[in-house]
């Protein structure tokens, strides 16, 4: 997708990024930047910002909610606070894609070190005799400093974005029925006009607020928060689908790219429900499979544990019971086409335990959903890499080895997952596709993807993204001088 690009001044990009976070600030409720303890004022000019979460799956995790409660930017004498009031976040299905935190203002500086603060940490796992599990875990140490190595350097030069990627398996330690949480994360900052397309690619799912010819906003169904987007001729949608043709309440997924202009970019909108012709908030919710029931070989229903809700199921990390009928309808999202599944792929027939789904339908009785509709979901796989990946660019195949507590391990018995790549996959966290084809066997990576059966217990992984999984950063020993807000997190390799 090709994205035009005008050329500014530097006078003439930072009046424009200070009226266009002056705007997104009005649409978003955004955190305003707040000078630290230290002896270093920082400066009163100011650049836009995107923070974003991704993360790096544990494979018995079906549910991770994160509550952040603050998260601010280091100069080493001085702090810039970029998330003020807590944000929720369900980081489990991130993976290789991100999810926006906050859009804000930063003041001009160079920022070396990143903090933040976790409020509560929710989990969903798979325990060792198969159970779904859910319990909220002891915050061990919540407050962790990292270094941001490059240091970000914000000026004039347009929108920044910071990058913070969870890695789960570092950071909850489960033993037997007891969960902790210490944030492991890896930071990365930069500023947008010098991000390749895959590290500025990001994703929301939630209710529609509004949309026009120009804009859209949603509001999320992990954290409640609703951002905007910008829609331009080269926004995608679904085939007989049109900005006016979607009602406010509908569950949409939201595919984007910040911008240097300070805006986020959506480049396919696609509705997950059908319009209730009401304009309210329908119900629904998206997340893992957890087992099926069928009759006479006909899907009846399911269970789910819920990643996101929307409406009157409310967030939950319970497990939700699906109740499937004739009239239910089962669809394939536009960009999972685009990352290579068949047209028609996806039907009743191939609903299993460890896929993803969104779904939409009313609230019954005993907290059953009755599905109207179905639709595949993006979800994130962890592994390693079996063998270097075939074929040449963009179209390669690859298989993962799937840790021993994969979810598809526990419920279809797989021990390796085939994969594929097409001219549409983003790669990130440093990664292109040129260095992916050389990546060797037992290289740890995390795909995000369309997962489909494609035979009789046949799998295959259509990669919408990848990124290489990297080693958390080494938390920073709290300063007291530095003014940064750090603290000391020992336990972050459990």
């Amino acid at each position: 997708m090709q994205i035009s690009n005008r050329i500014f001044s530097k006078e003439q990009a930072a009046m424009l990024a200070l009226s266009v976070v002056a705007a997104a600030c009005l649409l978003t409720g955004c955190s305003s930047t707040a000078a630290g303890t230290g002896t270093s004022p920082l400066s009163t000019s100011t650049a836009p910002m995107v923070v974003t979460a991704s993360d790096a799956p544990l494979s018995n995790i079906l549910s991770a909610v994160v509550t952040l409660s603050s998260v601010s930017l280091g100069t080493g004498t001085s702090s810039a606070t970029v998330i003020s009031q807590p944000v929720t976040v369900e980081l489990s299905s991130l993976g290789a894609v991100q999810e926006p935190l906050e859009l804000t203002n930063v003041a001009y500086g160079t920022y070396n070190s990143v903090s933040l603060t976790v409020a509560s940490a929710v989990v969903s796992y798979v325990s060792s005799g198969g159970q779904v599990v859910s319990a909220t875990a002891t915050l061990s140490s919540p407050t962790v400093t990292v270094a941001l190595s490059p240091a970000l350097t914000i000026n004039a030069s347009g929108e920044a974005q910071l990058q913070m990627a969870f890695n789960l398996a570092q950071s909850f330690s489960i033993t037997g029925s007891a969960v902790t949480f210490t944030p492991a994360i890896n930071t990365t900052g930069a500023v947008v006009s010098a991000e390749n397309s895959g590290d500025r690619q990001m994703e929301v799912t939630g209710s529609l607020v509004s949309i026009s010819a120009t804009s859209v906003t949603l509001q999320a169904g992990d954290s409640g928060k609703q951002f905007s987007f910008t829609i331009n001729g080269s926004t995608q949608f679904p085939s007989g689908v049109t900005a006016s043709t979607i009602q406010a309440g509908t569950i949409v997924q939201v595919q984007a790219q910040a911008q240097s202009d300070g805006t986020l970019l959506a480049t396919t909108i696609t509705p997950e429900s059908q319009d209730n012709g009401s304009g309210q908030q329908e119900d629904g919710a998206k997340g893992m499979v957890t087992s099926v029931t069928q009759t006479g070989g006909v899907l009846t229903g399911f269970s789910m544990v819920p990643r996101e809700s929307y409406g009157s199921l409310g967030n939950t990390a319970a497990t939700l019971s699906v109740s499937v009928s004739q009239s239910t309808t089962f669809n394939l999202p536009e960009d999972a086409q685009q990352a290579g599944v068949a047209a028609g792929a996806f039907t009743s027939a191939e609903v299993f335990p460890g896929q993803a789904v969104v779904l939409a339908g009313t609230a019954g009785t005993g907290g059953v959903l009755q599905a109207q509709q179905v639709t595949l979901a993006a979800e994130s796989i962890a592994g390693t890499l079996a063998a270097v990946p075939q074929g040449t660019s963009p179209n390669f195949t690859f298989t993962l080895t799937l840790p021993t507590t994969a979810l598809l391990t526990t419920y279809s018995s797989l021990t390796t997952l085939n994969a594929a790549t097409n001219t549409n996959t983003e790669f990130s966290h440093s990664l292109s596709a040129s260095s992916f084809a050389t990546l060797a066997a037992s290289t740890s990576v995390e795909v995000h993807g369309y997962l489909i059966e494609s035979g009789s217990s046949s799998y295959l992984l259509y990669a919408a993204g990848i990124g290489q999984v990297e080693t958390p950063e080494t938390p920073e020993a709290p300063e007291s001088s530095n003014g940064s807000g750090s603290g000391s997190s020992s336990g972050s390799d459990n």
